[in-house]
């Protein structure tokens, strides 16, 4: 199957002739992809800009008064049609794009289209800064051009185009993995803050038989979940650190979501889901030196160098408090939270340098006001990172798997015995004991 090859070839032709001898050297066939707005130069589209306009329901003469933006936002979205009508008719094994600042935007706009694991790979002037933007919750692989993309192949871009063309062909000769099982898979959401209790529950969940996928909560694999939970990949979630949702409620912060809202498509898609606040009593920003003024005042921690967590105030905490427990209010499918009452996060933790008691209080009187009432709402004389949380969170989820899965004819998950090797030498089992610590609205399990 061929790769594609796409760009600018009004601007960046002669680069894009370059990389496909060195793909065709390579034994690749090629497919050239032209986004541009002019004639191409140095090299023959094997599909036009008129085909990729026409792919987005426009025609490209027409388009040619527009705004820039608008144009190119069109050239994206024919480019991804394109993209994903090859991959559809397993006519594509992988995607080289290069570009400057607009045909970065524009050829990850049309990557974005294809699904997780379809080789991506990305040339780009503007690769040693902030690629978020357009990378957004997709593997697209970069790598920094170095010298501009104009004027052709030189002693500087030559090897950087080599190795580009190299890394696609070898990325595109890999053979897929089979990514199919008959185990459900479960997502937890991490950070550094909440490490012991991901861990814990990794084991206790995979112990049981299920696959487990953990996103770390820094915005974009958070979106990354939620887009995948929504194209069916997800059997259940279990968010211990739902961070994102405060940065987001917020707008304050470098790991706001990428694209959407959190906490909303396992409602949507009814899967189950059981909740804890953990490292939501705090914003994330880079150094010191990149906090808002108006936040500087405020007791901050520093994670490290890059990272400086910054406490959140009780006016803050009550709103994100209420908008958690709107988003849960609109589950279609099993949900609890469960409130560790000794500490959401490592530094948020009686003692813990952000701890904030009145703070913490306001978030929870908020919650406990707006969430519905038929929600089970557990709240364990634990800190979140205690292995016993972690042993009650993953309890509650399989049993709402094994209760849906009874009520759909799934596979049930395998509920860890009670004399599993991790629990040996234990008085009874974490399992036992946490749901004697459980408080809930009359129906803790």
């Amino acid at each position: 199957m061929p790769i594609a090859l796409i760009s600018t070839l009004d601007t960046k032709g002669r680069e894009v002739a370059y990389l496909k001898s060195c793909l065709k050297e390579l034994g690749r066939s090629v497919v050239v992809i032209d986004v541009g707005l002019a004639e191409p130069v140095g090299v023959a589209p094997e599909i036009s800009r008129f085909e990729v306009a026409e792919a987005a329901g426009a025609d490209l003469r027409k388009l040619t008064g527009r705004q820039r933006d608008e144009v190119m936002a069109t050239m994206g979205r024919g480019a991804g049609e394109v993209l994903h009508r090859l991959w559809a008719q397993a006519e594509l094994s992988g995607v080289l794009g290069l570009g400057g600042n607009q045909g970065t935007a524009v050829v990850c706009a049309a990557m974005r289209e294809l699904p997780l694991g379809v080789p991506k790979f990305m040339v780009s002037t503007v690769a040693s800064g902030n690629m978020r933007p357009y990378i957004g919750t997709s593997d697209i692989a970069v790598l920094f051009s170095v010298a501009d993309l104009l004027g052709g192949p030189n002693p500087v871009l030559e090897p950087v185009l080599r190795n580009a063309a190299a890394a696609i062909a070898g990325m595109a000769s890999m053979p897929p993995g089979s990514g199919t099982s008959d185990r459900p898979l479960v997502a937890i959401t991490a950070l550094g803050n909440t490490h012991p209790a991901v861990a814990r529950a990794v084991e206790i969940l995979r112990g049981a038989g299920l696959q487990i996928a953990v996103f770390h909560a820094s915005g974009a694999c958070g979106s990354a979940m939620e887009r995948l939970i929504r194209a069916g990949r997800v059997a259940a979630v279990l968010e211990l650190t739902p961070h994102e949702l405060t940065e987001e409620v917020l707008k304050a912060g470098v790991y706001q979501p990428v694209e959407g809202e959190r906490l909303i498509a396992a409602g949507e898609m009814g899967i189950p889901q059981v909740v804890a606040p953990g490292s939501v009593e705090y914003l994330c920003f880079g150094p010191r030196e990149s906090i808002p003024a108006r936040l500087r005042r405020r007791r901050m921690y520093l994670h490290n160098r890059s990272n400086t967590n910054v406490r959140t105030s009780r006016e803050e905490m009550a709103k994100v408090g209420r908008v958690l427990a709107e988003r849960l209010n609109r589950a279609k499918g099993p949900v609890a939270m469960v409130l560790p009452l000794k500490g959401w996060s490592i530094y948020g933790a009686p003692g813990g340098p952000l701890h904030d008691a009145a703070a913490d209080a306001a978030f929870v009187q908020s919650l406990t006001r707006t969430l519905r009432k038929d929600i089970a709402f557990h709240k364990l004389p634990l800190h979140i990172n205690d292995p016993e949380f972690a042993q009650h969170c993953c309890q509650l989820l399989m049993e709402f798997m094994a209760k849906q899965a009874g009520s759909e004819g799934k596979r049930k998950p395998r509920l860890a015995p009670d004399n599993h090797p991790s629990e040996r030498g234990s008085p009874g089992t974490p399992i036992k004991a946490a749901r004697k610590l459980g408080r809930a609205r009359g129906n803790t399990p």
